[in-house]
């Protein structure tokens, strides 16, 4: 008899096999379920009705999309850059923009010369974006980013307020597309979408995805997290990143369930935020997509009198998930918190604890089906599959594609006797001190089980001594007291090894995040690495304005009054190197 793993191997290899492009996957389950809605979209947080969009409307309205892209001149090797909010359109956008050229969701919070730079090296030839909006300051970005991309030929504006006439609306866009009838998915081995990833600095990096990357992390997804055609999905998880897009959206549809996004700017309202439970009722949710940063979020806001009674659970991933953090969570919803491991390169998928009704330890559940996965050098997590990416697409050309078909991850990790997989750490986040490694996970989540303490992360801190220090970054909860030196103290008591107690606690009112909901560990290294500068040169320089844009928190601006004489100047640049720092120039 074959095993249970190998039976659900091959059933998903059959689906990918006979679906192996979103639309061909979209087609498939509108024909089972034409009238069930794929999408729900709530116009308000006040309990206004929400604006349903079924399945068989939703894959008409691809189809169309799909066919103008095409007469507008798009064609495989094409990008479509897509900048919307959470409103339906953005689902009809990708999918159509994968099926006629490469998807591109873009970030709506990056500047326009990012944007530019983007478009450029995407080769876009559409951008699909919203028109003005009171909360979110899009448009402006976008036409001054399209006028630093020549290869941009038109912009598509969807109105999420008063319609303008200064570029082709959505409606006529879709109306180009009348009568094409279905468009043929294509070839499911070209690249279907481009994710940025890297950050937000430097030269951009694009993950390449192909249509059956894309389809395979989707089923495995899904059958991983035991995701139903029933299930209704409250996301805030942007569409710009592999988790909102592959791990929640594409997984839900794939299953025939629903999705429902909670206002334009989801998750970024406040009004969502101080009903979210309420909301959970009013929707009928049964799952919720979220990241740490969410859950710190929802986690203070008022129960009242809301039941729950539909919720099954949430659903976190995107970086690390503190314990004493999910056990509020789970105290507070009495639902389990799942948690799931995955990264761009692997269209966001790896492994995730099933929602099966059962409260998990602290991991991120067995890797799922078609997932192999082995640990490297130095406990490195490395994986394989019909998901693993097809390199990036940079300035330089395409670089790191997986030349044996294994990925490694930059992520350390251990299996436990149960199966699952467990995050230690990450290799490039690890503080050396003294040739002794600290993991920054645990002195995190010492951090969390203080009272006052909201979200908390360690990075390192340069010195010329120890090479680096650990010191840690704290944001109180709402409403408690929160003194650095208490929390220092706590942190020392409960950590045995004296180089792993942190050399400063910082307080502060909020923690820097990434556009995916991610700490920026990187601005927190910035940071870190003023205030050491500061101190080394407070008698040398004083005064000195002090700034660090450099992602590896390397290199030092250091201005002051008058500018620095070839003395002061040298001996700048000897404390800095004792910092294994330097001077940058600007």
């Amino acid at each position: 008899m074959m095993p249970e793993t190998d039976r659900r191997g091959a059933a998903l290899l059959a689906r990918l096999d006979a679906t192996p492009t979103p639309l061909a996957l979209l087609d498939q389950v509108a024909a089972a379920r034409p009238a069930h809605p794929a999408l729900e979209y709530l116009p308000d947080a006040a309990g206004t009705p929400a604006v349903a969009v079924p399945y068989d409307r939703l894959l008409a309205d691809v189809h169309r999309a799909a066919a103008a892209l095409r007469r507008l001149g798009v064609g495989p090797d094409d990008g479509v850059a897509i900048l919307l909010p959470f409103v339906p359109q953005v689902v009809t956008a990708v999918l159509a923009a994968a099926t006629a050229g490469i998807a591109f969701p873009v970030n709506l919070l990056l500047s326009a010369e990012a944007i530019a730079a983007q478009l450029r090296l995407a080769r876009v030839r559409v951008v699909v974006t919203m028109g003005p909006h009171p909360a979110l300051d899009v448009r402006a970005r976008v036409a001054a980013a399209v006028a630093d991309a020549p290869g941009v030929a038109t912009v598509v504006e969807v109105p999420v307020g008063p319609e303008t006439t200064e570029a082709l609306g959505w409606a006529a866009f879709l109306a180009l597309g009348e009568g094409a009838g279905k468009v043929a998915p294509g070839d499911p081995d070209r690249v279907a979408a481009f994710i940025h990833t890297g950050g937000t600095t430097g030269a951009p990096k694009l993950a390449q995805l192909s249509s059956r990357n894309l389809v395979a992390a989707t089923l495995m997804v899904a059958a991983g997290n035991g995701m139903q055609p029933d299930d209704r999905v409250l996301t805030g998880l942007p569409l710009f990143h592999v988790g909102g897009l592959v791990d929640v959206l594409l997984a839900a549809l794939s299953e025939g369930a629903t999705v429902i996004f909670p206002t334009a700017t989801a998750l970024r309202n406040p009004a969502v935020v101080g009903r979210f439970w309420e909301i959970v009722d009013e929707t009928r949710t049964s799952l919720i997509g979220s990241v740490p940063t969410i859950l710190a979020a929802i986690v203070d806001a008022p129960r009242g009198s809301s039941t729950l009674a539909t919720l099954r659970g949430l659903l976190t991933g995107g970086s690390p998930l503190a314990p004493e953090l999910a056990k509020r969570v789970e105290a507070v919803s009495g639902r389990p918190v799942s948690q799931l491991y995955g990264m761009t390169e692997t269209g966001g998928i790896v492994a995730v604890q099933p929602v099966d009704g059962r409260f998990h330890d602290h991991a991120v559940g067995p890797p799922v089906p078609l997932m192999q996965v082995e640990m490297g050098a130095g406990g490195e997590i490395r994986v394989a599959g019909p998901n693993v990416f097809q390199g990036y697409l940079t300035e330089a050309g395409i670089e790191g594609v997986p030349a044996d078909g294994w990925f490694a991850s930059g992520d350390l990790g251990d299996v436990l006797p149960s199966g699952e997989l467990r995050i230690t750490g990450r290799a490039k986040d690890v503080i050396i001190r003294s040739g002794h490694n600290i993991d920054p996970v645990l002195i995190e989540e010492v951090a969390h089980r203080h009272p006052a303490v909201a979200q908390a992360a360690a990075v390192a801190m340069p010195d010329d001594y120890a090479g680096e220090l650990p010191v840690l970054y704290v944001m109180p909860r709402a409403g408690a007291e929160c003194r650095a030196e208490d929390v220092a103290a706590f942190v020392a008591a409960a950590i045995a090894e004296p180089p792993a107690r942190p050399r400063h606690v910082f307080v502060v009112p909020d923690l820097p995040l990434t556009p995916l909901g991610k700490i920026a560990r990187f601005r927190l290294r910035q940071d870190a690495t003023l205030h050491r500068v500061r101190a080394a040169l407070a008698d040398i320089a004083p005064g000195a304005e002090l700034r660090c844009t450099d992602p590896a928190a390397r290199e030092v601006v250091v201005e002051v009054p008058g500018g620095l004489d070839e003395a002061r100047r040298a001996t700048v640049i000897t404390v800095l190197a004792r910092l294994s720092l330097i001077l940058a120039e600007e």
